[in-house]
């Protein structure tokens, strides 16, 4: 059997058992992850010629790997779509896919918040979604740009490491642009879409000083921002935004941040009675008490807005995992243990 035949099965069994990342690297046998769930493909470990066929068929950028040590793309398989990450351990070249959904799924599909609904309605300001790797920020965020594109007449500009999702202009024009493609500086290729007349600017992942400054100020210009960050909930995303700025600048940040903030949703995929997965968010809306709260660095007092103001659409960790098991959704243990982590506290009065 050829090496090829045999890596496009490794691929086409990932696919056929919809596992939501695979992992390949020379002397060490294949594996996937399965609703949350690391699991070996094959008892065999993976041949150095198998490393070869595979990364010469998928990298166009093997170059750029070898002198980069590490590089993100997209890759179609048997019409489905991947997001790779290429790099290298031990001296060896090695691979993380993440496979995408076959299609963009609606906001009602994936469950979200009521909240989503209320951000169509917003026409300038950030919006925030925040999680770890693989909690589905990147499909929650494209959901509501689908669904943006189903309604509205929009300029929507996304820079994005790599595209992930492809989007097909409906109601809207929309401009797609990777890193390392079709520019090489996020801060740089946000300050020229200004000059695009958008009415949206998705930016991926907010890294960086230079990032989040122009963000910020794309979204002070009457722009509508989306962007994801790493944090497991809404208060340290704040506090981790304002971790990226200069302590001189740190009041002005948070002054800005209070203005232009129009909603941060804190997400995470937990396991489900079925055996699938769902996600459980946090919200956090820019109200006045929101916004004064941040003007003032008081970020543990945010989680006692969320819990007053539900009737509002805002909502805390434990509150969204209480609701998730009165619909049946998860088991009792899973609600515990998020209601856990933030005291025990998911009253539902509102």
């Amino acid at each position: 059997m050829c090496d090829e035949t045999y890596w496009h099965g490794l691929i086409r069994k990932a696919i056929e058992q919809d596992a939501s990342d695979i992992h390949l690297t020379a002397g060490q046998k294949p594996h996937m992850r399965c609703l949350g769930i690391l699991q070996a493909m094959d008892s065999r470990p993976l041949t150095e010629q198998i490393m070869s066929e595979v990364c010469s068929a998928i990298l166009s950028q093997r170059e750029k790997l070898t002198r980069e040590r590490e590089i993100d793309l997209s890759w179609t398989f048997d019409g489905r779509r991947f997001r790779v990450h290429a790099y290298y351990q031990q001296g060896w070249p090695a691979l993380a896919f993440r496979l995408l959904p076959e299609r963009i799924p609606t906001l009602a599909e994936l469950g979200a918040p009521k909240a989503w609904q209320q951000m169509k309605d917003v026409d300038q300001g950030l919006v925030l979604v925040t999680g770890r790797t693989g909690s589905g920020k990147s499909t929650t965020l494209a959901a509501f740009i689908e669904e943006l594109n189903q309604e509205k007449s929009y300029h929507i500009v996304t820079l994005e490491d790599p595209i992930e999702y492809v989007f097909c202009p409906r109601m809207c024009f929309i401009s797609q642009r990777e890193f390392g493609r079709d520019f090489y500086s996020f801060a740089n290729a946000l300050r020229g879409s200004l000059r695009e007349m958008p009415d949206l600017i998705l930016v991926g992942e907010i890294r960086d000083y230079d990032t989040l400054a122009t963000a910020l100020a794309a979204a002070s210009a009457g722009m509508l921002v989306l962007g994801t960050l790493h944090s497991a909930s809404a208060a340290e995303a704040v506090l981790r935004m304002e971790g990226m700025y200069p302590l001189e600048e740190q009041i002005s940040l948070r002054s800005v941040l209070a203005e232009v903030l129009q909603g941060i949703f804190a997400q995470r995929l937990i396991p489900a009675v079925n055996g699938g997965r769902v996600a459980v968010t946090e919200v956090l809306l820019g109200n006045p008490a929101v916004r004064s709260l941040i003007r003032q660095g008081k970020y543990n007092q945010l989680s006692s807005v969320m819990l007053s103001q539900q009737a509002a659409g805002m909502q805390t960790l434990a509150v969204a995992a209480q609701k998730l098991w009165q619909a049946g959704q998860i088991d009792v243990a899973v609600r515990d243990r998020l209601c856990g982590q933030q005291g025990g506290s998911y009253d539902l009065s509102v």
